[in-house]
């Protein structure tokens, strides 16, 4: 997914065969439109979904969209006074199968940037599923941290760097710290806007990947950020492939690290590259070829991926995936838990009484107008 928008879908997973062939179309379509009033999709983490509700700025939910299991977030504290934070990721913390035994709610507070514009400072809540009761903190940073755009992956964030190319800042939500950590890129120092650059997950790492074209092939490198305490970076792949022009790097297969997926600028297509093997596959719509398990919007690839890539800043895509096993969404105590239809009938309602609250503001500002007040 780039932001709340479906670049390329796989499915056909053994254990999940009766679900639909989107994993993204689990989410019912109100909870990923934008106008006012509906659910919104926010954010995803250990196959958990994080939505919130438009007509209620204090309202948010956590669940799966395979066991149709919601649990509702209660409003933040009296520490958020004003209302004024905003609900903004999701984090948990899985076994060694990838059971989601806990989550952290997030809501961003404040952000102020301090000693003139060098460093910043992020105010966050945390509503954690484990005590069901939210916490604050301010997390400092040695940077400006850019636009939002971020990675999540094992409770930890990893932010851009508005005022630094070439580094991340990153935070463990599960720690103790206050403070976010400088991840240099790979090519950091030497930060060269001629590469085609992404970052993403697979196999449980953050990775890193980066085309440069040469006159007769594209070069690839990939590297996956270690899970170290100096957050240090293994280059796993560098290989050159027979194919010329702006092909990016766009995602990587979750599980696989040997398959990489590019996009080409010039013909607008996608390209699947097995690096064991060293051969592509050049993919289109599933139903004109051979990879049924694969589909592309192809719109969606061209309006997003291309913006970004003639602007040569690095594509941040990230990846909702159905774990192997499902079990229940993890309970907070004294949680209220709802399934999907009254979930859909809750907002409906919210959003009803927000309408009506509007059409008689409307209507009585209306009458004053007219002299009739």
């Amino acid at each position: 997914m780039y932001g709340r928008d479906e670049l390329i879908v796989f499915h056909g997973h053994k254990t999940w065969d009766d679900l639909p062939k989107s994993p993204v179309s689990l989410i019912p379509h109100s909870f990923r439109r934008y106008y006012i009033g509906d659910c919104d999709y926010r954010d995803s983490s250990g196959g958990l979904v994080l939505i919130t509700d438009g007509s209620d700025k204090a309202s948010c939910y956590v669940g799966s969209p395979v066991t149709q299991q919601w649990v509702k977030i209660p409003p933040p504290p009296s520490s958020d006074p004003k209302g004024d934070s905003t609900v903004f990721g999701l984090v948990t913390r899985l076994d060694e199968d990838g059971v989601v035994l806990s989550f952290k709610v997030i809501r961003i507070a404040s952000y102020q940037a301090t000693n003139d514009y060098l460093s910043s400072d992020l105010g966050v809540l945390l509503y954690s599923s484990e005590t069901g009761i939210w916490t604050s903190k301010v997390i400092h940073s040695p940077h400006q941290i850019g636009n939002m755009s971020n990675i999540n992956l094992n409770g930890t964030f990893y932010f851009g760097c508005l005022s630094v190319p070439g580094i991340l800042l990153a935070h463990d939500f599960y720690s103790e710290s206050d403070q976010f950590r400088v991840v240099q890129l790979p090519d950091y120092p030497d930060y060269n806007k001629d590469y085609k650059r992404t970052l993403t997950t697979s196999g449980g790492f953050v990775m890193y990947a980066r085309t440069l074209a040469k006159k007769e092939e594209t070069v690839l490198k990939i590297w996956r950020l270690m899970n170290n305490d100096d957050y240090s970076w293994e280059l796993l792949w560098e290989v050159g492939f027979p194919i010329t022009g702006n092909y990016a790097p766009m995602a990587m297969h979750p599980f696989d690290v040997a398959a990489v997926y590019l996009w080409s600028q010039r013909d607008h297509q996608l390209v699947s590259c097995n690096l064991l093997k060293q051969d592509y596959t050049i993919l289109g719509d599933a139903s004109n070829d051979g990879h049924q398990d694969c589909f592309i919007d192809k719109s969606v690839c061209k309006q997003n991926l291309d913006e970004d890539l003639n602007f040569q800043v690095c594509i941040w895509l990230f990846q909702f995936v159905i774990p192997r096993w499902m079990e229940s969404v993890p309970r907070p105590p004294q949680a209220e838990m709802i399934d999907t239809t009254s979930l859909l009938s809750y907002a409906a309602a919210t959003h009803g009484r927000m309408m009506k609250d509007i059409e008689e503001e409307e209507y009585f500002w209306n009458e004053v107008e007219h002299g009739r007040i």
